[in-house]
């Protein structure tokens, strides 16, 4: 015997649909990615100590033989990735392990680099306009230097954003071009609030910067896992909200 849905109830395939999960502060990021660094960090700390392995390596390089060298930069994006799967994997709450960092490299080659080649040329471009504004100090290096600095501002904010959703094993399915809009629908649907975690985590960056082995070895995870706690449930909220709006559409 069919079941059939009282006046005014959800219907069955929408009343059996998963919670959107709610939107945690910055705060309680901070305090659940503190727990996950304590838990996991035999996993954490090798996978931050070979992308700090890779840093050295293309400073000493750059250092001792060419400037040339800094154009390996984006390989660091690749390593990124690693650590923010293993991130993205605590905070789903799915089975992890070091491995997993490794397994990604692989994975996420191309994506890893195109995106670490894109921030970071990104990033030199509109450096080179706030450097030009407060060399030339005239009105339009000045409006063009303002330009460039909002733009460092937001450049950031979606580098910090799409990291994780990268490598988020529940979009493995999506193509990368879509992963990346979704990162840009967030920015643009929480500006304040994604401004807020980037801002967090290029502080707990340039504060580790002091203590330089604390970036080598713990901060960059660490930073990963703030990011990745705060970046998916807004994820998962806005395409539910995209989501019920389509069908509501249909």
């Amino acid at each position: 015997m069919a079941l059939r849905a009282s006046p005014g109830s959800a219907p069955p395939a929408l009343a059996a649909a998963p919670p959107i999960p709610a939107q945690p502060t910055l705060g309680a990021v901070l305090r659940q990615a503190a727990g996950d660094f304590y838990y996991n960090s035999w996993r954490l700390v090798p996978a931050n100590l070979a992308w700090g392995a890779l840093l050295l390596t293309i400073l000493a390089m750059a250092g001792l033989w060419s400037s040339l060298a800094l154009l390996a930069l984006p390989v660091l994006g690749v390593a990124y990735a690693g650590m923010a799967r293993l991130a993205v994997l605590i905070a789903r709450g799915e089975s992890v392990a070091l491995g997993d960092a490794f397994a990604t490299w692989r994975r996420c080659l191309g994506s890893g680099l195109g995106l670490g080649a894109g921030v970071l040329a990104a990033a030199a471009v509109l450096s080179f306009n706030v450097w030009y504004a407060v060399a030339d100090g005239g009105v339009p290096a000045v409006a063009i230097g303002t330009a460039g600095a909002w733009g460092l501002v937001a450049l950031a904010t979606f580098a910090v954003v799409a990291w994780p959703l990268l490598v988020d094993p529940a979009r493995a399915d999506a193509p990368v071009r879509a992963r990346l809009r979704l990162a840009a629908l967030l920015v643009l649907a929480h500006p304040r609030r994604m401004l807020s975690l980037a801002a967090l985590v290029v502080v707990l960056l340039a504060l580790s910067t002091v203590a330089f082995a604390a970036l080598l070895t713990v901060s960059v995870a660490f930073s990963a896992l703030v990011a990745a706690r705060y970046v998916l449930p807004a994820a998962d909220r806005l395409e539910a909200r995209l989501a019920a709006r389509g069908g509501g559409q249909g």
